[in-house]
């Protein structure tokens, strides 16, 4: 499956040089935009994730914030890429392990005191998460051109994370696109995962997607 996803951004910029993203704190597809942007423009590389990405699939789900799979990136140099980007931005916690992920977030303060935040989101397995980058598709939300995690990754980082909604969502674009997923690929790594990442039980996880898809 290689689909192409539409819509439109906006940005304002403040008197003299800082630059301002003008964007409501509260649309998730906007902070999603605005902070794929910002990283691009710092040559920093990244895909969209989480339920963004899900919602790409064909399988919507109401989300908040914006997740990006990166690898090896510096929060320094993200801080430093939002705020050239106009973002009032501040780092909450730094590369936190959950499962088989660690994941650094990002707080967005808005000029109405609103508030989101934007996770990156890597693989344990610095292997696999180069290789997921490699992989990404391309398409365009809103106008914008934005590099997504293909099925099979949304997948296997799902089966990373430790959440049951997490193996929920798995399951959604297993059942959605069966016909389409590298079943080889999704196993495969799979395998290669659970010896890379002893303390994290990938094959029961990715059984019980599979359960969770009957």
């Amino acid at each position: 499956m290689r689909k192409r996803y539409r819509d439109g951004a906006r940005r304002r910029t403040r008197r003299g040089d800082e630059r301002a993203m003008n964007l409501d704190l509260n649309d998730p597809v906007a902070v999603l935009l605005g902070v794929s942007k910002a990283l691009a423009a710092a040559d920093i590389d990244h895909a969209a994730y989480g339920g963004l990405a899900l919602a790409a699939y064909g399988s919507p789900r109401e989300t908040k914030d914006a997740d990006l799979a990166t690898v090896g990136v510096e929060p320094s140099a993200v801080m430093t890429a939002l705020r050239a980007a106009g973002f009032d931005a501040s780092l909450s916690f730094e590369r936190m392990q959950f499962g088989g992920l660690l994941i650094t977030r990002f707080a967005l303060l808005g000029s109405d005191a609103e508030l989101n935040v934007a996770d990156l989101i890597e693989a344990r397995s610095r292997r696999f998460a180069e290789a997921s980058l490699k992989r990404a598709m391309e398409g365009t939300l809103r106008g914008r051109r934005v590099r997504i995690l293909t099925p099979e990754d949304f997948i296997l980082f799902k089966v990373l994370s430790t959440r049951e909604r997490d193996l929920e969502d798995a399951a959604t674009v297993w059942r959605k696109l069966r016909d389409d997923l590298d079943i080889g690929l999704i196993d495969g790594e799979a395998t290669a995962l659970a010896a890379e990442l002893p303390d994290h039980d990938v094959t029961a996880r990715l059984r019980r997607c599979h359960l969770k898809d009957d």
